[in-house]
């Protein structure tokens, strides 16, 4: 049988030029599908310090004014005010240029701790603190900031909170500040943290930020300052009009990632099961492909379908052509013999002798017809079945072994991936073909060349007539048929070497006939 080819329009068809296989396909989709939420969850996280910082800024700006009021107010009084108040600067003043927390870094402390009672303070100081508390009210109204104004002491003069008069020396940030450094922490809330504490980390802690009140040389006072940090939730819900843009986006994402898997892999498969389905209804005789599928896999697939396709047809039609043949070759001889028959059955009594003999000769020869057509359709049916072969042979080596006298063989040698009994057919049936068309003598050369073998085979016999050079490979086809040929040797020849990977074909010759034969050609010697 002959072996299929490839399918003459695929190598023009026109192919996508980027083919992504089928598992980084499905990986980059679910990395996507896997990177939205945590994008959004990053955003929230990084917004979020920002919110922060933005906190920690306004702190910032309202304790640089609360310092500056101290010190104007402390001005005012300078008369009252001692020559020796507050504490001498042991080293610069150390105060951040701006925000320094980060939800990534920042380490959250506890609660702020108890305030502790004062002493009673002096009346300058007293009225220093109501001047203050009066501008601390009229903000309060518009703030949410927990202000605290201590003077030298750390006793509190002026506060937003129930805490006018208690001492704040033994807090952190006081201390820090009454000695000349400016501090930003972050402290959780008292009691159980919110509900929302899982999803906003604002909600648990507050932005506490000190900074010392610089007199000349010496430290009068400092101010504290509190207030929590917007939540993400507030924030989005101030933000919903962009929020929903955003979601608005993230759909769109997720149904344009449903789109192209849905095009890349699913649709591509559904119209390879619907082709592979006609075909096998038998609605079609050739594997439609439609649009090109730009998934490697499917694409292979596609190929490996069509190629199978291409075979069962092939497969196909040659069956119906050696039933047809084996049909038409075996109808004569049985007609003979059945004719045969009739006649010795009914006369046979009044036969001579040399026409009875005459007859069965006949019956004989049909049979023997018969049984030689049977052996050649089994020896090509185990040829079609029998798979390739990894053997290394030498061609010329082979041919020597075959020890014939009209067969001259080369010198040299010339290694080739065929089976040693397969070449060794191959040579026999071109030099029983030979023999039939009145040859003596055939030559065997063979060359390497490259990957291949190139194989000669020529004989200085009657030829091949060009009307029937297109058909010497055709199952069944003789010019012989009365002196007993089957037309399968040739047929069986081309079937031995496609089963090698290889080929073979008529080849021009002046004389005689001459065959062609390309085989695989054998790893070359160091």
């Amino acid at each position: 049988m002959p072996k299929p080819t490839a399918t003459a329009g695929r190598e023009s068809r026109r192919r996508p030029r980027i083919r992504l296989r089928l598992r980084t396909v499905l990986v980059l989709v679910c990395l996507i599908v896997l990177a939205l939420p945590v994008a959004g969850l990053q955003v929230l996280r990084i917004y979020e310090s920002v919110l922060l910082r933005q906190t920690e800024s306004n702190l910032i700006g309202q304790a640089a004014w609360l310092t500056a009021s101290f010190r104007a107010a402390l001005a005012a009084a300078s008369g009252e005010l001692p020559t020796d108040y507050g504490t001498p600067r042991r080293e610069p003043v150390l105060v951040p240029s701006g925000p320094v927390l980060d939800f990534a870094d920042a380490e959250v402390l506890p609660p702020l701790p108890e305030t502790r009672l004062a002493a009673t303070p002096v009346p300058w100081t007293a009225r220093i603190g109501a001047t203050l508390q009066s501008v601390l009210d009229d903000a309060q109204a518009t703030s949410r900031t927990a202000v605290r104004v201590v003077d030298a002491a750390g006793a509190v003069i002026a506060t937003t909170e129930d805490d006018l008069g208690a001492s704040l020396h033994h807090i952190d940030e006081v201390g820090m500040a009454l000695a000349g450094h400016g501090d930003s922490r972050l402290r959780g809330i008292a009691g159980n943290a919110p509900g929302m504490a899982w999803l906003s980390r604002g909600t648990a802690v507050e932005v506490f930020v000190s900074r010392p009140v610089v007199i000349g040389e010496r430290i009068a006072g400092a101010v504290l300052l509190a207030r929590k940090p917007p939540t993400i939730v507030e924030t989005l819900y101030r933000q919903r009009a962009l929020l929903l843009q955003g979601a608005t986006v993230v759909f769109g994402v997720v149904v344009a990632i449903a789109l192209v898997a849905a095009r890349a892999l699913v649709l591509p498969i559904q119209r390879l099961s619907r082709g592979a389905g006609r075909l096998s209804r038998g609605e079609t005789r050739r594997f439609e492909r439609g649009r090109p599928y730009r998934v490697l896999e499917i694409a292979e697939l596609a190929d490996s379908v069509e190629t199978m396709a291409a075979k069962l047809q092939q497969r196909s039609a040659y069956v119906r052509s050696l039933a047809r043949h084996v049909s038409h070759e075996f109808k004569t001889p049985i007609a003979a013999v059945r004719g045969a028959v009739e006649l010795l059955r009914d006369h046979l009594a009044d036969m001579t002798a040399a026409e009875r003999e005459r007859f069965l000769d006949n019956v004989a020869a049909d049979i023997e017809r018969l049984d030689h057509l049977t052996l050649r359709l089994l020896e090509l049916a185990n040829v079609d079945m029998a798979e390739a072969s990894d053997e290394v042979t030498d061609v010329l080596a082979a041919a020597r072994a075959i020890g014939h006298d009209m067969l001259h063989v080369g010198s040299g040698e010339a290694t080739a991936r065929i089976a040693a009994t397969s070449i060794t057919a191959v040579l026999r049936n071109l030099m029983d073909n030979a023999k039939q068309h009145g040859a003596s003598r055939v030559d065997v050369c063979a060359a390497r060349n490259g990957g291949e073998v190139d194989i000669r085979v020529a004989d200085n016999g009657t030829g091949i007539s060009a009307g029937n050079r297109a058909r010497v490979f055709e199952p069944f086809f003789t010019t012989r048929r009365e002196r007993g040929g089957t037309g399968l040797g040739l047929a069986i020849t081309q079937s031995l070497v496609q089963q090698a990977g290889g080929s073979i074909e008529l080849a021009p010759s002046e004389t005689g006939a001459a065959f062609r034969i390309v085989l695989p050609a054998g790893p070359e010697d160091p």
